[in-house]
């Protein structure tokens, strides 16, 4: 990793600092598998490096058997006939404690987020805020729900994109709510996860109630999503596991909220400030490498605009710094892993006739999963990039020549949890504010704002 001290100009850095180091400098853990509230060992250890760079070997973790997920998903169907009987007072009171802690140790959770997924510090600091707030959000609600009955057990099945927000949310107003939980982190980020788990274990939560299993293949993820004990499923994060989760379950029966994401488009037409814009937009296509929940993949401009947005665009993409996310000088850090590397470096050459702006190059001394964002422009229209989420630092400024073809766009374009619009416009606000059905909307405001697991709410967990 990067001589660290002479990058860190702030106060807030050099703490973050210490805490990235006391982690990497600690005794290596060994994180097993989780069910009824047993360590489950296989004997079958795999490593796990940090995207960061792959001699930092932050753990040592356990490849479940199999009929692991099945004993799993027993164990939290047992629990839930006694936890799901308590007074629902009885069970917030295992998590009250939880947003205390998560302040007070704000900088060391920060730092394991990015040891773990190569989120620069405000992005791993942004995901532990956005826990804290949903925590004592579905705390605030408990009272609301009365008597409302659980379902049962609920998986919860994450990726990369917020390793700890949105999964560590999710988890907590469906136990609040009177379920049990299999949660099921991929195996390319799963520290987040067993944080949380020790966390609660500390607070003495129930064995049953709260489950963990990492799976370096995947196998289990089926497995899991396919069990018929199952109340709910809850999906959050990009890529192939995620997405295979809308063909695997045929029971109606089965609850299943997803927190998908996907392009989270950007209109553009006449803003009141074209910098500000264009600096929104490569906030949220950019920052940690186009990978959060909210990261923008395609940018809608009326052709009257695009000249203007492209010379600012160009013209701030090039001083981007694609660097080690621990240095203050990093604008964002690596992409997950070396397969995510080498799917942009192809991606990014069959690109290079449509790109238009691109970030500074990266330094040779870096691990091959660092790569410079790119913007595009006027690709073939039957091109998956118009229309589908790629998870990587690319950016499709999409150009219309009306906006009176506004809606016809979002409509074909896989929006996932959010729309924005840049724009004095305010027929075109109010058209986009009633037709277009998301999640969040973001207007003339960065959508840097929005939070993963705000969806999380008790409400979804009852019946």
């Amino acid at each position: 990793m990067a001589d660290v001290p002479d990058f860190q100009t702030t106060e807030e850095g050099r703490l973050y600092e210490n805490e990235i180091m006391l982690i990497l400098s600690s005794e290596k853990k060994d994180y097993p598998n989780y069910f009824g509230g047993l360590k489950i060992a296989s004997g079958h250890e795999f490593k796990i490096c940090s995207p960061i760079d792959p001699t930092i070997e932050y753990g040592i973790f356990q490849e479940p058997e199999s009929g692991t997920m099945e004993e799993a998903v027993g164990a939290a169907e047992k629990a839930f006939q006694t936890w799901g009987a308590r007074p629902i007072e009885e069970r917030a009171a295992f998590f009250k404690a939880v947003p205390g802690v998560l302040k007070a140790r704000r900088m060391h959770y920060a730092a394991a987020i990015t040891i773990a997924s190569g989120m620069i510090r405000e992005e791993a600091l942004a995901e532990v805020d956005a826990a804290i707030e949903n925590i004592e959000r579905i705390l605030s609600e408990a009272a609301e729900i009365g008597r409302k009955k659980p379902l049962g057990v609920w998986a919860i099945i994450s990726e990369h994109n917020s390793p700890f927000a949105s999964p560590v949310s999710f988890a907590v107003a469906a136990m609040v709510a009177g379920n049990t939980v299999v949660m099921n982190p991929t195996c390319n980020c799963p520290m987040p996860m067993h944080l949380f788990y020790n966390l609660m274990e500390k607070y003495q939560l129930p064995g049953g109630v709260l489950n963990l299993v990492v799976d370096r293949k995947d196998y289990n993820t089926e497995e899991l999503a396919n069990d018929m004990r199952l109340a709910g499923l809850v999906a959050t994060g990009s890529g192939q596991r995620v997405e295979d989760l809308m063909f695997l379950q045929v029971d109606d029966e089965i609850r299943f909220i997803n927190e998908l994401k996907g392009m989270n488009p950007i209109v553009i037409h006449r803003p009141s400030d074209m910098k500000t814009a264009v600096r929104n937009v490569i906030d949220s296509a950019f920052r940690y490498s186009g990978q959060r929940l909210f990261s923008t993949s395609k940018v809608i401009i009326a052709r009257e605009d695009q000249q203007k947005f492209t010379d600012i665009l160009v013209e701030y993409m090039k001083d981007l710094k694609v660097d080690d996310p621990v240095n203050d000088t990093a604008y964002t850090g690596p992409v997950i892993n070396n397969g995510a590397a080498e799917k942009f470096k192809e991606m990014s050459l069959n690109l290079m006739p449509f790109t238009i702006a691109k970030a500074a190059p990266v330094s040779k001394e870096l691990p091959e999963n660092y790569v410079s964002p790119i913007a595009v422009c006027g690709l073939d229209m039957d091109d998956e990039l118009n229309f589908m989420d790629s998870g990587l630092p690319v950016l499709n400024v999409f150009v219309i020549d009306s906006m009176d073809k506004i809606v016809e766009e979002l409509d074909s374009t896989e929006c996932g949890l959010s729309v924005g619009v840049y724009s004095k416009d305010a027929k075109l606000i109010d058209l986009i504010n009633k037709e277009i059905d998301v999640p969040m909307k973001f207007i003339n405001e960065s959508n840097l704002k929005l939070r993963p697991g705000s969806q999380a709410k008790l409400e979804n967990f009852v019946s």
